[in-house]
């Protein structure tokens, strides 16, 4: 019975610690040729990976991209509409660049149309009916351009230092402004922005708001680099509802589609928030660098590893946590087993003298599952040392060139 007791003791507190330590870095490296930077994926499971002067294609489950895709741009921002066509945002090449939308329909291989913008870099959104919004950061402005167009339709005026977009399943647009500390609202076919929403933790710092992403249920999530941690707003609030406190410089931002929020900070990190929770409870190691992520229909997280020259696919399973109540429930159980099965204290009089001998089960159930998770991580560093020491004999092979422009885009996540 003491035996048992120390196994229900060793299963209740392993059943806690899942999810709550920092994990060792997993996931499968697929390996690009430049410096990876925007990623999505569509509903099929195939990612599109914005690469120096193309864009891969890594069908679901492959280990390397079957094709390119030739944009004639650098690209920067990316975005995919409902039905497939994949929008590409970047520099042109050549002695007089310039800023180019190019649009690729579902299936093809070649640029249909370019669309010209205003030159800067633009991490861009669509809506599902192919609507483009582009933030201009440094007119302050969002640029929409509506389905089949060449040109954009409207110039609607935002906070300072416009980022990032995310639009919501009705078509509502939601806007960071980096430099204000806010987001700004567009309402679906609107000119205009509808409201104003206060993303800083104290009115006293900008917080620099930086990624968006909107959940299947409409809530939007933002992240505060500075201020570390994830705005949350519920669906049809004007205000900060709660915040989660995320380490490393939260800068970019995904939602599955269970609603599990992952968070990529500048850190190197990936972090993980239960569907409600309003703390994190899983923290991935990610490889140097990481730009940007994009979460498949299977709940795998793709994570663009820029000065690495590759892209991490975790899968589901690597990052899953259970709901915080089910691991409390199961703790529960297990420590209420452990109780019922202690000897009863007339039993405990009977086997007084024993000392140490009496307490060796429990001791060694504690121990044998403490091999059990040691095993387990030693598992995952020798996958992760493994693809490390590929990554780093491509790089001696081979040095990878600076990129300023990717390298400014990265850096640069505070107000002027």
């Amino acid at each position: 019975m003491r035996f048992t007791a120390g196994i229900a003791v060793a299963v209740a507190g392993s059943i806690l610690m899942i999810g709550a330590a920092p994990s060792m870095a997993s996931g499968d490296l697929v390996y690009v040729d430049q410096f990876p930077l925007g990623v999505v994926v569509d509903t099929e499971g195939t990612a599109y990976i914005g690469d120096t002067g193309g864009v891969h294609v890594l069908p679901k489950g492959a280990s390397t991209p079957t094709k390119t895709l030739m944009t004639g741009v650098n690209p920067k921002g990316m975005a995919l509409s409902a039905d497939g066509t994949l929008f590409v945002e970047g520099p042109t090449f050549g002695d007089r660049p310039h800023e180019e939308l190019t649009v690729i329909p579902k299936g093809a291989s070649t640029v249909a149309r370019r669309i010209p913008l205003s030159f800067s870099a633009h991490l861009i959104s669509a809506a599902a009916d192919g609507t483009v919004f582009v933030p201009n950061p440094e007119l302050g402005t969002v640029s929409i351009i509506p389905p089949g167009a060449d040109a954009p339709a409207h110039e609607v005026t935002v906070g300072n230092n416009p980022k990032e977009v995310a639009v919501a399943k009705d078509g509502t647009a939601y806007v960071t402004n980096q430099g204000s500390g806010t987001v700004s609202v567009i309402a679906p076919g609107g000119g205009t922005v509808s409201r104003t929403i206060d993303v800083r933790k104290s009115p006293d710092s900008a917080g620099a708001p930086h990624g968006i992403a909107v959940g299947p249920d409409g809530a939007v999530y933002v992240t505060n680099i500075t201020s570390n941690d994830v705005a949350v707003i519920k669906p049809g609030e004007s205000a900060v509802s709660y915040r989660v406190p995320v380490p490393g410089g939260p800068k970019e931002i995904a939602v599955g589609p269970d609603s599990t929020v992952y968070v990529l900070s500048e850190d190197s990190s990936l972090n993980v928030i239960a569907p409600g929770e309003t703390s994190v409870r899983r923290g991935q190691p990610t490889a140097r660098n990481p730009g940007h992520l994009a979460v498949a229909p299977n709940g795998s997280v793709l994570v663009t590893n820029t000065a690495d020259m590759s892209v991490t696919v975790f899968p589901a399973q690597d990052l899953s946590i259970p709901p915080l109540a089910a691991a409390t429930a199961q703790a529960a159980q297990a420590q209420a087993e452990a109780k019922a099965a202690e000897p009863t204290a007339e039993a405990r009089s009977d086997n007084t003298g024993t000392g140490v001998m009496s307490n060796l089960p429990v001791v060694v159930g504690a121990v044998a599952a403490a091999i059990l998770i040691g095993a387990a991580a030693l598992i995952l560093a020798g996958r992760r040392r493994r693809r490390s020491q590929a990554a780093e004999d491509a790089a001696t092979l081979e040095p990878a060139a600076e990129d300023p422009e990717r390298s400014a885009v990265l850096s640069v996540h505070t107000p002027n």
